[in-house]
């Protein structure tokens, strides 16, 4: 006997449309990926983050763990810079971070008058001129009591993208923002968190208000993803790149021995860990001269009669420094340079 069977013709597409595919939000972002490599920064081969020390963890000018006054345009913690027309405290804050950010610190700019102005930091990518038309996405995570606070892109020329608003109640958010760089209108690629107006300019600051940050994170493509968490060691070497410092210890030497020229002065060559940026203009130091010393004949340390001074040759691999003990050293002979615990010697290539 034979048996027919008849089933209903099905529309194989409407089939497939229908499957109820396990991606999730990763897995759209996949298949929403226009070309292989945005696939490629969306499973992050390769490092993301085009921010440095983006957790706040590496601090080589001080600690900076006590609120104390912040000047405009000026480094603190590495690689970012301060930008407020007002007077504030800045204070790098090491707990209650979010809980989504492990082993991260966080960086506070506080108001501490009540005025019209502007207050926040930012970072500056290296190369700008590279990204030109290339399309990013910038996250943050963001606390503040400030009804205006916002995290957007500046270009060097007053052409702000993003402007997103943080919600002021003193807990962690997490801001998002994507945005096509345009590099022909600009002279500049900064990521900034500040208070001020909408327009960009002045606002309305109450002494105590302040913003505070972390997690900030910069990458290609249309999708935020997980902050970039990279080992201490190469988030610092990171940072060497722009700003490398040398801090004393009493009584012991990390310094190269120096060559005296005379009876009062010796010069060395300090090689830096990492090539600088560009080739550094200046040494910074302490301003006292009792924190540095040079040997003499004997072997004693000698206090310095000056502050170290900058020795003029200079390249992106290291520089030359002169330490000056009247009367203490010999022409042609050897000498160890040590500083005290307040000493400090550093070089700066920032941006």
């Amino acid at each position: 006997m034979t048996v027919y069977i008849e089933k209903p013709a099905i529309n194989l597409r409407e089939k497939l449309a229908e499957l109820d595919k396990p991606t999730g939000i990763a897995g759209e972002a996949m298949l929403r990926a226009e070309t292989p490599q945005e696939q490629f920064n969306l499973i992050g081969a390769g490092r993301r983050n085009l921010i440095i020390n983006g957790d706040c963890n590496i601090s080589q000018r001080g600690d900076f763990t006590t609120a104390s006054s912040s000047t405009d345009e000026k480094y603190y913690l590495d690689r970012f810079q301060q930008n407020h027309n007002i007077t504030a405290n800045k204070q790098h804050i090491t707990s209650n971070q979010p809980s989504a950010l492990s082993n991260t610190k966080s960086w506070r700019l506080t108001a501490t008058a009540t005025t019209n102005g502007f207050m926040g930091t930012r970072q500056t990518i290296e190369d700008y001129k590279l990204f030109d038309g290339r399309e990013f996405t910038a996250s943050v995570w963001v606390k503040t009591n400030h009804p205006s606070v916002r995290f957007y892109l500046y270009n060097g020329s007053n052409t702000d993208q993003g402007k997103k608003t943080a919600i002021a109640d003193g807990e962690w958010h997490y801001l998002q923002e994507t945005f096509t760089f345009d590099a022909t209108a600009g002279t500049k690629f900064s990521i900034e968190v500040m208070i001020l107006s909408e327009a960009g300019g002045n606002t309305s600051i109450t002494s105590g208000d302040y913003v505070e940050f972390t997690g900030l994170q910069v990458e290609l493509g249309k999708v935020a993803t997980p902050f970039e968490h990279r080992s201490y060691g190469e988030e610092l070497a990171l940072c060497q790149r722009y700003y490398y410092r040398i801090d004393g210890r009493s009584g012991y030497s990390i310094l190269p021995t120096f060559g005296a020229y005379s009876a009062d002065a010796a010069a060395g060559a300090i090689l830096f860990p990492v090539e600088l940026r560009d080739r550094p203009t200046s040494l910074e130091q302490s301003g006292t001269a009792g924190d540095y010393f040079l040997t003499d004949s004997s072997g004693s340390a000698q206090a310095c009669t000056s502050v170290p001074t900058f020795g003029g040759s200079t390249h992106k691999k290291g520089a030359s420094v002169i330490m000056t003990s009247t009367g203490n050293v010999s022409a042609g002979n050897a000498s160890i340079p040590t500083m005290g615990a307040n000493g400090y010697l550093a070089w700066s290539a920032e941006l």
